[in-house]
């Protein structure tokens, strides 16, 4: 259930920031012909979780650019965006390897192509889902999300609208949401974020947030709100991230959803700070944790049979 509890969950981050100051254990499964996560990092040939351990698993497909991420906590899923239309194929032949054919919730982090019409496409291919979150509702118009709520509504799919403070329950899982609503920014500074959180464990999911929503963050609510152990970076990885947003998130590992060639400037940040990371140009990465360590591990992903073209990586 969502709700709006702003004031209490700000102040039990504020008091727990201490708490949470160093990243939980990360280990890794090797994956061959992969140098991903380019950082010295513990390997573990089998996840370290007690076989009844409830878990949280995120999965951020390999759909080589564009972010599509599943969130699956205590029988829950959600999916947070989904790319463009054009990675279709990538996206049904996970979903069918996986068995999945209705979600809880999507999560629209803003109306951009490359996070708003996978929803859509799944939905015309008979895909179910619950209910959408959103920073925008029926009164809200812009191009791209004026059919798509007429498609939601359509299919008897109602529309939730998030603002800064709301939590919402996934299974054991949380995820509270960060909107500026300043209506001088970009549509990507006004990107819907969240901290997702379970037990301990912590990720960040940036949307495509800018430099000045970054300082916007971390103005309003400190660096103690931000701080995790996996970072999905903003905006596909191709800028830096505001350093002083990075230190207060000190992330164990990011996860960019981009290709390596396409992001020097983040990539860059990111091998001066020894940041273990992976791209999802070269397959989905898989992290789960129970709420006090990660496994994480990297399907290769064979684009050939995917795409119609060889792209590179």
């Amino acid at each position: 259930m969502l709700k709006r509890i702003f004031a209490a969950a700000l102040c039990l981050l504020l008091c727990f920031g201490t708490a949470l100051a160093d990243s939980l254990p990360i280990y890794f499964q090797k994956s061959e012909g992969n140098s991903a996560p380019y950082e010295k990092v513990q390997y573990l040939d089998e996840a370290p979780f007690d076989a009844d351990a409830d878990l949280l698993t995120v999965d951020v497909l390999g759909i080589r650019q564009g972010d599509c991420i599943l969130i699956t906590c205590g029988g829950e899923r959600m999916l947070v965006d989904g790319g463009e239309a054009q990675r279709y194929t990538a996206v049904r032949k996970y979903l069918e390897k996986y068995g999945i054919e209705h979600f809880d919730y999507f999560f629209l982090t803003h109306a951009h192509d490359d996070h708003l019409e996978m929803q859509e496409q799944l939905i015309k291919k008979g895909y179910t889902v619950d209910q959408l979150i959103s920073p925008y509702d029926d009164s809200d118009s812009y191009s791209l999300w004026n059919p798509y709520k007429q498609l939601l509504a359509q299919n008897g799919v109602p529309i939730r609208k998030i603002v800064t403070g709301d939590v919402l329950q996934l299974g054991g899982a949380t995820l509270t949401f960060y909107r500026w609503d300043d209506p001088g920014q970009t549509m990507n500074n006004h990107s819907a974020c969240a901290m997702l959180q379970f037990g301990d464990a912590r990720m960040f999911l940036a949307a495509d947030i800018g430099g000045e929503t970054q300082h916007w963050l971390l103005e309003s609510f400190g660096a103690e709100a931000f701080k995790c152990d996996v970072y999905k970076t903003a905006h596909h990885n191709r800028t830096a991230t505001v350093s002083e947003f990075l230190d207060a998130m000190d992330p164990g590992l990011a996860v960019n959803t981009n290709t390596r060639s396409s992001t020097k400037m983040g990539e860059n940040q990111q091998d001066r700070r020894d940041i273990p990371r992976y791209y999802i140009s070269t397959g989905t990465v898989h992290l789960s944790t129970d709420g006090t360590q990660w496994y994480v591990w990297q399907e290769p992903m064979e684009y050939w049979k995917i795409f119609p073209i060889p792209l590179p990586v």
